[in-house]
């Protein structure tokens, strides 16, 4: 436990917190029961949590090699019985039930991705529309604007379409 204890020491105020460690240990004492996941849904653009009502059984806790808080990877993965394994940074809480979990039956709980990422308050604006937009749109047409408006030059031209050869064959 020393090893555990000089780590936090030395990480003391980064991260990750030393509330993680003792959600850690709440785990390890977990090994083997089914716990309810709320997963973190994160693409470049959506931010959300995926509930699930169906349980897992926690299998194994398997430290992580290379945590990286700004890839939200964390030091440690979880193996479930359905054959994944979902590092700790991708999860925002596991419990012993699947809906109202009071605080006894809360296992883990990501405090800092919760209350600053996913509760933080929002404000909409023209900028934020605007980025958002933006984002999207360079995702799905590509990000030089004005790229599909303009002539394709010479080498993208697309190939001209082929004449029949003869007359499709008409059905009665």
């Amino acid at each position: 436990m020393a090893d555990a204890d000089d780590f936090i020491e030395t990480i003391d105020g980064l991260w990750p917190s030393h509330e993680y460690f003792q959600f850690l240990e709440r785990l390890k004492n977990s090994i083997g029961s089914p716990v309810y996941l709320v997963e973190i849904n994160l693409t470049a653009i959506n931010l959300g949590v995926k509930w699930s009502s169906t349980p897992l059984t926690l299998l194994a806790i398997v430290d992580f090699p290379k945590p990286d808080p700004y890839k939200q990877l964390y030091p440690h993965m979880l193996v479930f019985d359905d054959g994944r394994g979902i590092n700790l940074g991708h999860i925002a809480r596991i419990s012993l039930r699947a809906f109202n979990s009071e605080p006894q039956h809360l296992l883990y709980t990501n405090r800092s991705f919760t209350q600053e990422v996913l509760l933080a308050p929002r404000t909409l604006s023209r900028e934020s529309l605007r980025a958002t937009s933006t984002a999207l749109l360079a995702e799905i047409f590509g990000d030089i604007p004005g790229r599909l408006l303009s002539a394709p030059s010479a080498g993208e031209q697309s190939p001209k379409p082929r004449k029949m050869q003869s007359k499709p064959k008409h059905l009665k």
